[in-house]
């Protein structure tokens, strides 16, 4: 590899920015390299190759023969015409007459007895001080310190009157990264120089070194672990340049079968790894050298897979404009917003629904309890209904017959479980302790009642189907590993299918650990399994030789068979595909099986799934988890920098959330300049999977400090040292998946934070979005949070692929309620009805838009009002509205009591309130009735019972609108509750 430098002079080389900085290394100073201002830390260190440089001089480096190094802003800052007026040279032992001295100073801008004083023989400007012996320089001082020499620069603001540029002032050869981003200024002042191109957009010619560059490996070291046998099997010498200490660390440990050397400077030994400390980027192979960068080996920059639409996200407290809302009888309309309409001169708001063909629904907004979320978004809508032709009756109707065959189907399922003979799997009293040892915690409550339920399912002589449904980081995995304990005690084998390689690596090491010293063979199957261990798993399936197997989707195919299949437990089931599913259905038909999730089940689906599996919740922390630490916060670069060194002071990692694949690499290389101390891995969605898992492993390994990523990392990844997760634009997310995404971090004992960063200004709903997360900072509370989002992001797929249609036609909700329904029929139990109470009164109550003015606002303190259950819930919102608004005014008051009015008039079995010219009449469902009458007979008004229709009227005399919700409420509560 020889280096002549002479006949590059003029030409353009298209060459990897570490051969680059090689070939400037060898150059003879003075010489010179511009780079665009982001690339210069590229070339700020060069001691790898032996040399140090200067890097963006300014007068003090003039006439110094060295390597210097600016960036192009630099080269055209403003420069004295004559630089050796405007420095002065301090050197102890020289002569300095003190008259031409002091002149200097002055022509130099420096005031005497403003910017410095003279003492006799000694003079002092800032943090210098000359001692003279005559005019003599003795003795100097900088800051304190005794020097030899010292250069005094002009006093700033003097640079202005500078008439030359600096580029002109420093002589020799001139290599130029990336000359395209040059100013056009730059090539005036370089005529008659020697330059280099390092890059095209340049009319230089071409010349071509032999360097061939290597493409990036993302993050992928099997395929650099190959590359290097063969290199080093060819006898060459291969150079490493890693920018992080704890990157040459990681690297020594993971390549240590190739007995990496760490040499001061370049080139090592032929015919061996080399690692050297660098901040280059790029690879080449060049003759008989291989050089490879951090940068190369880990940068995962620009790759995309196929795009995959996500679900959208909703907020489950708000209702905003463009949601889609289903009502019970005229179906799917989409919600424009609140009107304010007076009607017989009462004021009330009106939601504005919008229908197929134009059509709108005006819907009081007490009616809002009968309305149901429907999970379209504006991206992926679903169709409107049509008003007044009957269309989702007829939906509903097709529906329910479509569910009543379910239902038949599932409780059939559920008897047929309890029917199919299954293996008993008994208490083992000499061998069950053993693996309770291993464990160095206590089981919380919730986790012994689980385990109690599996036993006991495993000990009955039916095949267990049971569901744990439980928090991240609650301790699933531990009742998972004592079930396959039992079962293994009894001489059958255990599957363990999860939907990640990650996860099959965690739980694989997990199990091994665990089953340490017992006689119990674990293998792991996935991508990452080498051939020849995946061919001795599959043989010790077959024969019986292997207990435990821990495995990805690998684990479904067909040329995987086992001996004696006792257990089969699935984690996250809702992230494997329909034939995937179809595949674990064959598998489990007789044998126990155990589903493991973190996604809380809503109430109403498993309800409706009653006949399908049995439930087990895990909701209560372990013992010693601190609470994660919250903060809200807009966003600023000092916090997010102050945040990620503190984690990595303290030897953890850090996840940073930016949900924006277009955006992502820009906000790699912000990141990396704002902390160039941490090594940054990107993972999102569009990147191929096999990528996203190995940058995910590589970053639980200790090959990153921070992982950059969308919300892909919401689920599945337990990285113990992580303990700092940074989130921004919290407020676009909903509030499901800010919880999970928050309960990436905390999982030990090691107290985390959570940095939720938004803009300047929120919006109503996101801001109490983010200080409901913020609240919640013990982790099982956000189960009951979680759970509304949840219902919306599709755990339909708990369900088989024929139902999908009806699902996405009605909603989840809607047919999950109609399957309960046709359950509970032929179970020939009674539903439970929420009552809904007409209430007609001519009281103008609304929230005015004057007092709420956000529409945001409103529509959300109507959904509150309209889901509240108690009359504790109606008062914590006034006493908000009051904080947040002040006094409320009167529309306002009377919409509260109503509210109140509503929920008295539910517990009391009332049909309807209503009023006539005189009376305001109260509608009971039955005669007779169940009442105070002397406390009736008390009250300030009169009160008369009608058996026709059965209730009481209410004598309006003396009473104004306002008044007439609290003359209810008085005679409503003297009647019993129903």
């Amino acid at each position: 590899m020889e280096i002549a430098l002479e006949r590059y002079y003029g030409h353009r080389l298209a060459l990897p920015q570490v051969v680059a900085a090689l070939i400037f290394a060898r150059e003879r100073p003075p010489a010179l390299l511009l780079a665009p201002e982001e690339r210069l830390r590229r070339y700020r260190d060069l001691l790898a190759f032996g040399v140090p440089v200067y890097v963006n001089p300014g007068l003090e480096a003039w006439e110094e023969r060295a390597l210097f190094v600016m960036s192009y802003e630099e080269a055209l800052a403003p420069f004295p015409e004559d630089p050796s007026a405007w420095r002065l040279v301090l050197e102890v032992g020289r002569s300095y007459p003190r008259g031409e001295l002091l002149d200097r100073l002055l022509r130099m801008g420096y005031a005497r007895d403003e910017d410095y004083r003279v003492l006799g023989e000694v003079l002092e400007l800032g943090g210098v001080r000359l001692e003279f012996f005559g005019e003599e320089l003795e003795r100097l001082l900088v800051e304190g310190e005794e020097r030899r020499r010292h250069i005094l620069l002009p006093k700033p603001g003097k640079a202005e009157a500078f008439t030359s540029r600096k580029l002109l002032h420093f002589p020799g050869p001139v290599y130029l990264d990336t000359p395209a981003l040059a100013p056009k200024e730059v090539w005036s002042l370089l005529r008659g120089r020697q330059v280099v191109a390092l890059g095209s957009g340049v009319e230089l010619p071409p010349l071509d070194l032999g360097v061939r560059p290597l493409p990036p490996y993302r993050g992928s070291l099997k395929s650099l672990e190959k590359d290097l046998a063969r290199w080093l099997g060819e006898g060459r010498r291969v150079s490493l340049f890693v920018a992080h200490e704890r990157t040459l660390d990681y690297l020594k440990r993971r390549l240590a079968p190739f007995r990496p050397q760490v040499p001061e400077r370049f080139p090592g030994p032929k015919g061996q790894l080399s690692l050297f400390r660098g901040a280059f980027e790029g690879g080449a192979e060049w003759g008989e050298e291989v050089f490879l960068t951090e940068a190369l080996v880990f940068a995962t920059g620009a790759v995309r897979a196929r795009l995959r639409v996500g679900e959208g996200l909703t907020d489950p407290g708000a209702l905003s404009p463009g949601d889609f809302l289903i009502h019970p009888d005229h179906g799917v309309g989409q919600y424009l917003g609140l009107e304010t309409r007076e009607v017989l001169g009462v004021r009330r708001d009106y939601l504005v629904l919008r229908y197929k063909g134009e059509g709108k629904l005006y819907l009081p907004v007490e009616q809002l309890p009968l309305l149901k979320r429907h999970p379209g978004t504006t991206d992926d809508p679903p169709e409107l209904s049509s008003l007044g032709k009957g269309e989702w009756q007829r939906l509903k109707e097709k529906a329910r017959k479509d569910v009543e065959e379910l239902a038949a189907r599932l409780l059939i399922l559920q008897a047929k479980r309890k029917a199919t003979p299954g293996r008993a799997f008994p208490p083992l009293p000499e061998w069950d302790p053993l693996i309770e040892r291993g464990f160095p915690y206590e089981l919380t409550p919730d986790q012994k009642q689980a385990l109690e339920e599996v036993l006991r399912d495993l000990e009955a002589p039916f095949p267990m189907d049971r569901l744990i449904s439980g928090d991240v980081g609650f301790g699933k995995t531990e009742i998972a590993l004592r079930a396959a304990h039992r079962v293994v005690g009894h001489g059958a084998q255990v599957a363990f299918l999860v939907p990640t390689t990650l996860l099959a690596e965690q739980h694989g090491k997990t199990f091994r650990e665990r089953f340490a010293g017992l006689p119990v063979r674990i293998g792991v199957l996935s991508r990452f399994t080498p051939e020849r261990e995946e061919k001795s798993i599959l043989e010790g399936l077959e024969k019986g030789t292997l207990d435990i197997v821990i495995g990805t989707h690998r684990l479904l195919q067909p040329d995987v068979r086992f001996k004696d299949l006792g257990l089969l437990i699935v984690d996250e089931e809702h992230r494997f595909g329909v034939a995937q599913k179809e595949r674990i259905r064959e598998l489990k038909a007789e044998v126990d099986t155990l589903y493991l999730s973190a996604t809380p089940i809503p109430r109403t689906l498993y309800s409706a799934l009653v006949g399908l599996k049995d439930l087990s919740s895990i909701k209560t922390p372990p013992p010693g988890r601190k609470p994660i630490r919250t903060f809200l916060a807009p966003f600023d670069p000092l916090l997010v920098r102050e945040a990620i060194l503190f984690e990595l002071e303290r030897g953890g990692k850090v996840f940073y959330v930016h949900d924006r694949v277009a955006s992502i690499e820009a906000r790699r290389r912000y990141l990396e300049n704002l902390v160039p101390e941490a090594r940054i891995g990107v993972v999102h969605g569009q990147m191929p999977e096999g990528l996203v898992e190995e940058t995910m492993l590589l970053f639980a390994e200790g090959a990153y400090d921070v992982l950059l990523a969308t919300t892909i990392i919401e689920s599945g990844l337990d990285v113990g040292e992580a303990n700092t997760i940074l989130i921004e634009r919290a407020d676009r997310l909903g509030l499901a998946t800010l919880y999970q995404l928050r309960g990436r971090v905390g999982r030990r004992e090691q107290e985390a934070y959570a940095y939720l960063f938004h803009p300047p200004r929120l919006t109503e709903a996101a801001e109490k979005r983010l200080n409901a997360i913020a609240d919640l900072s013990d982790l099982g509370s956000g189960h009951l949070l979680a759970e509304k989002d949840m219902e919306i992001r599709g755990v339909g797929n708990l369900l088989g692929p024929e139902q999908h249609g009806h699902i996405r036609a009605l909603s989840l909700e809607v047919y999950s309620e109609l399957l309960e329904e046709a359950i509970r029929k032929l179970k020939g139990e009674a539903k439970e009805e929420r009552r809904h109470v007409t209430l007609d009164l001519g009281v103008s109550a609304r929230l005015p838009a004057e007092y709420v003015p956000s529409l945001e606002g409103r529509s959300r303190y109507y959904g509150r009002l309209a889901e509240a259950r108690s009359l504790a819930e109606v008062s914590r919102i006034a006493r908000e509205l009051k904080d947040r608004y002040g006094p409320l005014p009167e529309e306002a008051e009377n919409f509260l009591a109503l509210a109140r009015l509503r929920l008295v008039a539910e517990r009391k079995g009332v049909v309807s309130i209503t009023e006539d010219l005189t009376y305001l009449q109260v509608i009971f469902p039955r005669w007779p009735l169940d009442y105070d009458a002397k406390a009736l007979r008390q009250l300030p008004f009169r009160v008369e019972l009608t058996q026709y229709p059965p209730g009481f009227r209410l004598e309006k005399k003396g009473l104004k609108p306002r008044d007439y919700p609290e003359a209810l409420l008085q005679a409503l509560y003297l009647f019993a509750d129903n």
